[in-house]
């Protein structure tokens, strides 16, 4: 994602801070994310917001196999975030997971590989009554993401039984 701005524009000012947040949270490390955060100041770079067509501030481009898209919802951390994580990053895929995975999912793929597609089931019924509950978005994301792998888990576990019988 790439936000055009002005240092000038008052709404380019407000959206700062939470862009800067926003590029933390999806990639704290700063090279393990599947999305990239990026800001272009127009004052700086005259050039490449001339080619980009770039006549509001702040206005925010994203890309999805090399298509280009404007953003146009909401501006809040928690809007953003979402958009991201729902639209952009690559989930963790068990058949790719040195190239799709990040640890905290690794981790997680590989404890699981290890149990049977019963308990596995088991715990999917367990993290489906917890997503009506209160709890942050970062929890929320990492619950989705647990669900997400541990689906692919029971889908290979349960072809392999039946092939076994």
């Amino acid at each position: 994602m790439i936000k055009y701005f002005q240092p000038w524009c008052a709404h380019s000012i407000c959206v700062g801070p939470i862009w800067d947040a926003l590029a933390e949270a999806v990639n704290p490390d700063g090279d393990s994310s599947s999305v990239f955060i990026y800001d272009v100041s127009c004052a700086d770079y005259e050039d490449i917001c001339k080619e980009a067509g770039i006549l509001t501030y702040p206005t925010i481009r994203y890309y999805v196999k090399g298509t280009e898209h404007d953003y146009s919802g909401g501006l809040s951390f928690e809007t953003l975030k979402e958009f991201v994580k729902d639209n952009l990053e690559t989930k963790c895929d068990i058949h790719n997971i040195d190239g799709t995975c990040q640890d905290k999912e690794k981790r997680y793929a590989i404890k699981w590989m290890e149990k049977t597609a019963k308990e596995v089931s088991n715990e999917i019924e367990r993290l489906k009554s917890m997503k009506q509950k209160s709890m942050t978005l970062d929890l929320k994301y990492w619950l989705q993401e647990r669900m997400h792998i541990l689906s692919q888990l029971v889908n290979v576990k349960t072809n392999l039984d039946v092939k076994e019988l």
